[in-house]
């Protein structure tokens, strides 16, 4: 057994007989409750694989391959369309993933560190990208050091960090309330994720809607109504500057990232934007290229219309199995 297999790297060929390197994580057997992430519809997935690296297009499919050029000026239902055409259990990577593989860094100490700064790590000058050949500020999938990855290993996630922002299904804004699309279930073959789904939910507490309050130069994650003559409005700022006035924390903003259980102090210093105006903005995650002193792989940005797009913004695909097969149902 190589040791990339022994490490959980493992290469999925399509029906083109063009392969994806994907990162396998496993639902653990002696957790007291199943992660969110291997909830997937009606299924317990025994298995997640996440694409090794942000993802290239060719001939309309995602795939996940080294040293290339990242997918850009892609919007949010044409990455979706990418990935699902692969066939069963092929999706758009999820919030609840990417938290998933946040809280692994955050276990393990080994928040990545990225192309935040034009082919270099911003806090870290020392540590540099393969950028020949790219588009201008970007780096070649997976050419940064090891501890670029999720893990610090050479077996790990790479570039949740910097390089291009990617799209996540499964979460939005939708006239400045929080709503999400429950468990794992965005990664689920044939999920509606179109902006009037009947699988989107308002996260709520006992008091009401959450939703992101923005005025006064604050945001506040709150399940308060909104004070008499407010207007909603749109703004970034630190995750250390950023307010939660929540009765209780719903798990599913636990799950999404937004209200995690603890985070790293290297994640405090990064930042948040929120569009709480009227309308449906969707996530992009993990920051970019220029990002420089906001960078960060818990990085956020709920403020893009799905039609967005830009030379700074990717994706990357996931895969989903139970008892060795995909689900397709």
């Amino acid at each position: 057994m190589s040791k990339a297999t022994e490490h959980n790297n493992v290469v999925i060929f399509d029906d083109r007989g063009i392969p994806s390197v994907m990162c396998r994580f496993m639902r653990p057997k002696d957790a007291g409750e199943t992660p969110a992430i291997f909830k997937i519809g009606e299924h317990t997935a025994d298995a997640v694989y996440i694409s090794k690296y942000q993802n290239t297009i060719i001939e309309g499919r995602a795939y996940s391959l080294p040293m290339v050029d990242p997918a850009v000026n892609v919007t949010f239902d044409e990455a979706v369309a990418a990935c699902i055409t692969k066939g069963a259990g092929w999706h758009l990577m999820t919030a609840v993933e990417w938290e998933y593989l946040l809280n692994q860094s955050r276990e393990k100490d080994t928040m990545p560190h990225g192309n935040t700064n034009y082919g270099t790590d911003y806090y870290h000058k020392e540590e540099k990208a393969d950028c020949d050949g790219c588009g201008y500020g970007r780096s070649k999938t997976g050419s940064g050091p090891a501890t670029w990855n999720h893990d610090s290993t050479i077996y790990g996630v790479s570039d949740l960090n910097g390089n291009v922002w990617e799209w996540l299904a499964g979460l939005r804004l939708s006239d400045g309330v929080i709503e999400y699309i429950q468990n794992n279930d965005a990664a689920l073959t044939g999920c509606d994720l179109s902006r009037d789904s009947k699988a989107w939910k308002q996260s709520r507490t006992a008091r009401g809607p959450v939703r992101v309050n923005i005025e006064l130069e604050e945001i506040t994650i709150t399940d308060r109504k909104a004070a008499e003559g407010y207007t909603p409005d749109y703004d970034g700022a630190r995750i250390a500057d950023l307010k939660i006035d929540l009765q209780e924390v719903p798990q599913e903003l636990k799950d999404l990232g937004i209200v995690p259980d603890k985070r790293a102090e290297s994640e405090l210093k990064t930042y948040v934007y929120f569009d709480a105006t009227k309308g449906e903005w969707l996530p992009i995650r993990g920051s970019a290229f220029g990002f420089a002193s906001f960078s960060g792989p818990s990085t956020l940005y709920l403020n893009r219309p799905r039609s967005d797009s830009g030379d700074n913004i990717g994706f990357r695909s996931a895969f989903y199995e139970v008892n060795g097969k995909l689900i397709t149902g």
